[in-house]
């Protein structure tokens, strides 16, 4: 069930005081005046002046607001080393830090919806500012937009039980509808399935894919990237060749492999960072002493990577150094720094380490401190549990139940 704060839009087109601009302004003028509305916040509220006005809004100016969102911080996975407690948090980090909200505002703005209190084990992914839950052992998945205060209930498929790893494909830009896709990877021969549910049908289907995940040993991030219909997700083995990047083409309905670049020299059983910069999917990682930065060419159709950025992380750490003390621990000549994601609308780089988040400006090599965690604190995973957030003013389309047993066949 999807609940909201917004109300209920008007059936009139001609409403009172605003009757004149809806009946004789042209449409491309009106959403042109709707688009520069600021906040937010007040271009939900007019959604509710009339349904003409709602739908000009929902189909036509939050696309091409979604084109040019505005990106506002991270989500991670924190530590709390003490006690070993896990929970999920926020790194606001915005041009104008006055528009970002704090990390407890926005940690009450999606917790507030769910009808459970999250942990971190529940939280699953977040794609253009939609975040997705789960809870319990056959899966209830949770689809929550902060923005518009809205938390939608996945129908169940009870053929998913124990299977927990999944993510959104979503592209407000694209679609207002969204897909939730789950990964079954118990069998590492193929062909291996995912169930991808729909928000546009409301139902599930089955995908197969041509090839497995990989040997027992490998792992796959749970951590995916959403790009043109295609969902990406890295693998790590401690063997050379399982070092890939798994592309699901879910409106194709097929699959295949990418090698990494670089792969021989990719540090074993271990993660780079995957993320979009200008709507390209980019690939970084740790090559001896520097963060490389890899761009895949013509949208994976190809296969190839082409080096964008080489960045020395003796420079990093010594900029870090004089920002504010921060100690970086040495493994030999391998840093402790890491990259953790990519600005989605810029050439921004966000590094850092399990205490510190950074970011790198190439254009003129600058490096600003962006969040530091407390005496006690961590940062998980780095660049595998940290999750860019970009709002977005999507309405979630609601299925009718919160008690999804009743979905059962």
């Amino acid at each position: 069930m999807t609940t909201s704060l917004d109300g209920k839009a008007g059936e009139s087109k001609n409403c009172s005081c605003v009757g004149f601009l809806c009946s004789s302004l042209p449409d491309d003028m009106l959403v042109e005046i709707l688009y520069r509305i600021t906040d937010r916040k007040h271009l939900i509220r007019l959604k509710s002046v009339c349904k003409y006005w709602n739908n000009l809004i929902s189909d036509v100016c939050v696309p091409k607001i979604s084109d040019s969102s505005p990106f506002r911080g991270f989500i991670y996975h924190a530590l709390r080393v003490s006690s070993r407690e896990t929970y999920i948090d926020y790194i606001p980090c915005a041009m104008t830090p006055a528009n970002a909200p704090e990390p407890h505002e926005f940690v009450k703005s999606y917790s507030s919806l769910l009808p459970f209190e999250p942990a971190r084990g529940d939280f699953l992914d977040c794609c253009n500012g939609l975040l997705l839950f789960v809870e319990g052992s056959i899966p209830q998945y949770y689809v929550c937009n902060p923005v518009t205060k809205q938390c939608a209930a996945i129908p169940r498929d009870f053929t998913l039980e124990n299977i927990c790893t999944a993510s959104l494909a979503f592209d407000p830009f694209k679609s207002p509808h969204y897909r939730v896709v789950c990964f079954d990877y118990s069998e590492p021969k193929p062909p291996q399935r995912s169930r991808v549910f729909s928000s546009e049908t409301g139902s599930w289907t089955i995908q197969e894919t041509a090839f497995g995940y990989g040997p027992k040993k490998s792992r796959l991030a749970k951590h995916c990237i959403y790009l043109d219909g295609v969902l990406y997700r890295q693998t790590a083995s401690k063997q050379i060749d399982s070092k890939r990047l798994l592309c699901f083409d879910l409106n194709r309905g097929n699959s295949r492999a990418i090698e990494l670049p670089e792969k021989e020299r990719l540090a074993p059983n271990d993660y780079g960072c995957i993320g979009l910069l200008r709507r390209h999917l980019c690939y970084s990682d740790l090559l001896g002493t520097a963060l490389h930065f890899w761009l895949l060419e013509d949208r994976c159709k190809n296969g190839r990577w082409t080096l964008i950025h080489n960045i020395n992380v003796d420079y990093l750490g010594n900029h870090v150094h004089r920002l504010d003390r921060i100690t970086i621990a040495r493994f030999g000549e391998i840093s402790a720094l890491r990259p953790f994601a990519l600005h989605p609308t810029s050439e921004v780089i966000f590094f850092g380490t399990r205490g510190a988040m950074l970011s790198y400006h190439p254009e003129d090599r600058r490096v600003e401190l962006i969040y530091r965690t407390k005496k006690d604190r961590q940062i998980m995973k780095g660049q595998i549990s940290v999750f860019p957030y970009t709002p977005c003013l999507v309405n979630l389309k609601d299925f009718g139940q919160l008690d999804c047993s009743l979905s059962q066949p």
